[in-house]
């Protein structure tokens, strides 16, 4: 696979610049290599996900990192965060192999690449440039951001959603006040207590012995996949 060519550009000049450029590749930092490629990319597109193809290009760097080097423990951890969240992004595209997810991911949530260090920037960004007064700002600008709830109640008799949970499970306490927070009307049902729902969720879940198991107008989600279970109801809601 062909590495984007302002990514490449990017990595070389932060080699060169750092001194790291030598004939012999064991003095090659590939640990910040492979973050140089990863802030380049969040910062084309800061919407990216690790289901993004030149997130490979930083699997491969990762993968040089030598086996005693002081940042192997850590490459090897966003490497395996990286090759998670893939594994995630294929189930969204391809749901017919949700049952390849293995059995340490069941019930959790796709990880994210770090956010949070390009909120840090944007922050950075605004306190250098910082904005027009308060006067000049539009009422619209001014008022604090609230979450939408779906107030047509047409719409949300439309909605059909069953959770099915165990009371141990902290992806199924999410999941619940996800639900809860956004007024979606849903059914909960615990597969332990309940034998009639246990067998409902084994039906539904195909196979699937995790939990969560969110039921959305009879479209199945494994785990607590916020965005993925919000697609779908948002479909609902739009009539489509």
């Amino acid at each position: 696979m062909r590495i984007h060519p302002t990514l490449s550009s990017y990595v070389l000049a932060l080699v060169l610049s750092l001194g790291l450029c030598s004939c012999d590749s064991t003095e090659v930092d590939h640990y910040a290599a492979a973050l140089a490629i990863e802030r380049e990319l969040l910062r084309q597109n800061p919407e990216a996900d690790y289901g993004d193809r030149r997130y490979l290009a930083v699997m491969r760097e990762l993968d040089k990192v030598p086996l005693g080097a002081a940042t192997r423990k850590k490459a090897d951890k966003l490497w395996q965060r990286i090759s998670d969240g893939r594994r995630f992004a294929l189930t969204e595209k391809l749901p017919q192999h949700a049952g390849d997810l293995p059995d340490r991911l069941a019930g959790t949530e796709a990880p994210a690449p770090p956010r949070v260090r390009r909120a840090s920037a944007q922050k950075n960004r605004a306190a250098s440039n910082p904005p027009n007064p308060p006067a000049t700002r539009s009422p619209k600008a001014s008022r604090p951001a609230v979450a939408a709830t779906p107030a047509d109640p047409e719409a949300l008799a439309r909605l059909d959603i069953t959770l099915y949970s165990t009371p141990w499970c902290g992806y199924c306490s999410k999941a619940r006040s996800w639900l809860q927070s956004k007024g979606y009307p849903f059914v909960e049902k615990n597969i332990e207590k309940d034998p009639a729902a246990h067998k409902e969720y084994l039906v539904a879940g195909k196979g699937y012995r995790g939990v969560p198991l969110i039921l959305v107008n009879g479209k199945s989600f494994r785990g607590f996949n916020k965005r993925s279970v919000k697609r779908a109801i948002d479909k609902v809601l739009a009539g489509s």
